[in-house]
């Protein structure tokens, strides 16, 4: 809970999403031992699961199950009756757009997305991509990926120095939202 208290993450938001710590691996999983269990969470339950290490670490960032293959996370967010939905890269970032109040998905790295996931966001008035600024041009390279595939999208890129996670954790949920130009 520390750390998600330091990603600005509510437990209220930790326990909807309902991330969890693995402290005793099933057999086999013993690599994922000490990480973050971010579940996939679909109408029909779960469907994989990512682990994210948690600080100080050591060996990747992020694990994800042998031979799963790239899905979108919070696509539960999918079913909410909203105008316009957000695409993230990454969980957190999802996660924390979330708890901002606006549905949101998250796409796990710059490579995840998948061409078949477009067909996802028809139908929406407004898709808003949020980019993360915080990296060597990635996250605007995500965005223009993206918005090339799904009609109806509009790429915002976070200030500089930040993703949707950091933005909100130093500026607020509020911020978001306005540089969104959504009402709450």
């Amino acid at each position: 809970m520390e750390y998600l208290k330091s990603r600005a993450l509510s437990g209220v938001n930790a326990q909807s999403l309902r991330l969890g710590y693995v402290e005793n691996p099933l057999a086999g999983h013993e690599l994922y031992r000490g990480m973050l269990a971010i579940p996939y969470l679909t109408r029909s339950g779960v469907v994989t699961m990512r682990f994210r290490a948690i600080p100080p670490h050591e060996g990747p960032k992020y694990r994800s199950v042998p031979g799963d293959e790239p899905r979108m996370f919070n696509t539960n967010d999918l079913c909410r009756r909203e105008p316009f939905v957000c695409i993230t890269e990454g969980e957190f970032d999802a996660m924390t757009a979330h708890q901002a109040g606006l549905p949101a998905v998250g796409i796990a790295g710059v490579n995840g997305w998948k061409p078949y996931f477009a067909r996802a966001f028809k139908g929406y008035a407004a898709v808003y991509i949020l980019c993360d600024n915080d990296d060597k041009g990635q996250g605007k390279a995500f965005g223009e990926k993206v918005a090339a595939q799904v009609t109806n999208s509009r790429i915002v890129i976070l200030p500089e120095g930040h993703d949707v996670n950091s933005f909100v954790a130093t500026e607020g949920p509020d911020a978001l939202l306005d540089k969104l130009e959504v009402k709450r």
